[in-house]
C-alpha cells in the first residue's frame, strides 16, 4: 500500500507531503474554471435536483464531475469545494454513475482514477470489463453503468446522488430520477451532439411552477421545477480568454477548424446539435414566448385554422392580429375527440374566449367526401355550426411566411426589430412543433456528406401547418363594432358591452 509520508524530524516533511499528495490526491489541488466554479457552485447550493453542464468538447466536464465526486467523499479542504452539501451532505451516499459503454473506461475509470485519492477506495469489476463497484473508506459507494444495459436493471436501488457522462437515454433518465425517492442531486455533464432533444424539453422551459395530482380526487400540487442548466462553450477554457482556462488559443483554433459545420454548434458552443437542422432557426424562447394577457375585443381580432387527421391529433390554433399587426398565438387544441360534436364543443369553447373572425381555415382534404358516408369532414361540422373554407395547398410558401414572422434584429441586447409573431406560454405543442420540426436528411451514401433535402419532415408540423394558412392570408386587424340588437317592439341599440 501506497504510505504517505512521515514527519517525524524530516526537514523536507512538508515538500515531500506535497509531491505525494499531488501524486496520490490530486482531487486536493484541482483549480476549476470559471464555468466549472459557477457549477460547483449550483451543486453545492442544493437549490436543484437536476444540473446540467452543455459544454463543448476539452472544457474538462469529465474532470470536474470526478472532482465533485472526490471532494464530497473525503472533503479534500479544496477551496473550490467549501461549504453547502460538501459540508453537510443531505442525501444518501450511494450512487451511481452512468455513460456510454465505449466510454466507460479511458473517460468515467481513467478520470476517476486520476483524481480519487489512491489509497482510500477499492473497485471491483462484478461482473463487468471495467470496475463497476467503487468502495471508500468513508462510507460512500457508487456502480458505474452504461446506456446499453436493460432499462430495467436501472430500477430497485435507492439512491442520494447519480451522474450522467454524455446524454442520457430519456428512459434511463426517467428511471434514475425515480431513484431519488428519499431526496438526492442529478448531475449531467454533455457535449449535446444527438440524443439530446429530450434534454433541451426538459431545460428549456427552466425553473417554472409545475401543477402535479398525487392522488386521484384530491387537489392537484404547485411544485417548482429545480433545475439548472450552465452552457460553456469552447473559449471558457481558453488562457487568454476564458477565466482559469487550461487551452491554449492557438491550439483551440486549429481544433475547431477541424470540426465538421454540422456538428460545431456543440463541439464549439456547448448548444444542442438538434437545433442546427431546424427549419425556424430564428426562433428564441427568450424572445417569441410570453405570459398570456388578456385580449380585449376591442384591440384584438382573433383567426382560427384547423388541422384534423383520421389517425394523429386533430389540430388547431387561434392567432391573434392587434392593431400594430402583431400576431399572436393564443390558443390551440390538440386532441382525439371521440365524435365531430365532441370537437365541435371544446372548439366552441374556444371560440368564445375571444372576438373570432368570420372567416376560419381548415385543411383541404377535410372537404374530400367520405366514400362511404359521401359526406365531408368539412360539411359534419357544418352541420354543427362551424363553417370553414378550404385554406391554401401551398406549403413552401405558408412556412416561408411563418419564418419571416419569426424573424427579429438584436443589437448588443437592444432590440432593433421586434419579431411580427409571439406564442402564449400556454401553447405548449406549437412551442414544440417550432423546436422540432426539423428538414430532411439525405439517406444511403449521400447520407454520409450530411447534404440535406430542401423539404422539411413530415412530422411534428400539424399546428405549424395551421399558423401558415393563416399567416399566409395576411391576417389584418379590424375595428370593433358593437353588435346591433333589436325587436318589433324596440328600435335599434347600440350599447357595447366592453364600453
Amino acid at each position: 500500500m501506497l504510505q504517505a509520508p512521515r514527519k517525524k524530524k524530516d526537514p523536507k516533511y512538508h515538500d515531500k507531503l506535497y509531491a505525494w499528495r499531488l501524486m496520490n490526491e490530486k482531487f486536493r489541488y484541482y483549480e476549476p474554471s470559471g464555468v466549472g466554479e459557477d457549477f460547483i457552485n449550483a451543486f453545492s447550493s442544493n437549490d436543484y435536483f437536476i444540473l446540467f453542464l452543455s459544454a463543448a468538447n476539452g472544457v474538462g466536464k469529465t474532470a470536474l464531475a470526478s472532482n465533485i465526486i472526490a471532494n464530497l467523499c473525503w472533503q479534500g479542504n479544496n477551496k473550490w469545494f467549501r461549504g453547502g452539501l460538501f459540508k453537510d451532505w443531505e442525501y444518501l451516499k450511494r450512487g451511481r454513475i452512468i455513460t456510454e459503454s465505449d466510454l466507460v473506461e479511458k473517460n468515467v475509470v481513467n478520470e476517476l482514477k486520476q483524481w480519487l485519492p489512491r489509497t482510500r477506495y477499492i473497485t471491483k469489476k462484478a461482473g463487468k470489463h471495467f470496475e463497476s463497484r467503487w468502495f471508500t473508506d468513508t462510507g460512500w459507494d457508487w456502480d458505474i453503468m452504461t446506456y446499453d444495459q436493460d432499462p430495467m436493471q436501472f430500477e430497485g436501488v435507492t439512491l442520494g446522488w447519480a451522474w450522467f457522462d454524455e446524454p442520457p437515454p430519456d428512459v434511463l433518465l426517467k428511471a434514475t430520477i425515480s431513484r431519488m425517492r428519499k431526496g438526492g442531486i442529478i448531475i449531467i455533464t454533455a457535449t449535446p451532439i444527438s440524443g439530446s432533444a429530450h434534454l433541451y424539453d426538459l431545460f428549456a422551459k427552466g425553473e417554472v411552477e409545475t401543477t402535479v395530482q398525487l392522488r386521484e380526487g384530491e387537489e392537484p400540487v404547485k411544485v417548482k421545477r429545480r433545475i439548472f442548466h450552465l452552457t460553456a462553450d469552447v473559449e471558457s477554457v481558453c488562457k487568454e480568454h476564458g477565466i482559469r482556462g487550461h487551452l491554449e488559443h492557438q491550439h483551440i483554433a486549429q481544433m475547431v477548424a477541424e470540426y465538421p459545420e454540422d456538428e460545431r454548434q456543440a463541439r464549439v458552443y456547448g448548444k444542442f446539435q438538434h437545433l442546427v437542422g431546424l427549419v425556424y432557426k430564428q426562433w428564441n424562447r427568450e424572445v417569441h414566448v410570453i405570459k398570456p394577457f388578456a385580449l380585449n375585443p376591442r384591440d384584438y381580432v382573433v383567426y382560427h385554422s384547423l388541422d384534423p387527421h383520421p389517425r394523429n391529433p386533430d389540430a388547431g390554433v387561434w392567432i391573434a392580429v392587434d392593431k400594430n399587426g402583431t400576431k399572436f398565438v393564443v390558443d390551440e387544441y390538440y386532441e382525439n375527440a371521440d365524435t365531430v360534436a365532441d370537437m365541435t364543443y371544446k372548439l366552441n369553447q374556444i371560440d368564445s374566449n375571444y372576438r373570432m373572425h368570420d372567416v376560419q381555415w381548415i385543411d383541404p382534404s377535410a372537404k374530400i367526401e367520405d366514400q362511404h358516408q359521401e359526406r365531408s369532414l368539412s360539411d359534419l361540422l357544418a352541420d354543427n355550426g362551424r363553417h370553414y373554407i378550404e385554406g391554401s395547398k401551398n406549403r413552401q410558401a405558408s412556412n416561408a411566411r411563418i419564418g419571416e414572422a419569426l424573424n427579429y434584429v438584436e443589437i448588443n441586447g437592444n432590440m432593433q426589430k421586434p419579431p411580427e409573431l409571439y406564442v402564449f406560454e400556454t401553447c405548449k405543442r406549437t412551442i414544440y412543433e417550432i423546436e422540432h420540426w426539423r428538414w430532411q436528411e439525405w439517406k444511403g451514401r449521400t447520407g454520409m456528406e450530411r447534404d440535406r433535402k430542401e423539404q422539411p419532415v413530415d412530422k411534428d408540423d400539424h399546428i405549424i401547418e395551421c399558423m401558415g394558412r393563416i399567416l399566409w392570408q395576411e391576417p389584418q386587424f379590424i375595428p370593433y363594432q358593437p353588435k346591433k340588437y333589436s325587436s318589433s317592439t324596440q328600435t335599434l341599440s347600440t350599447d357595447d358591452p366592453y364600453s
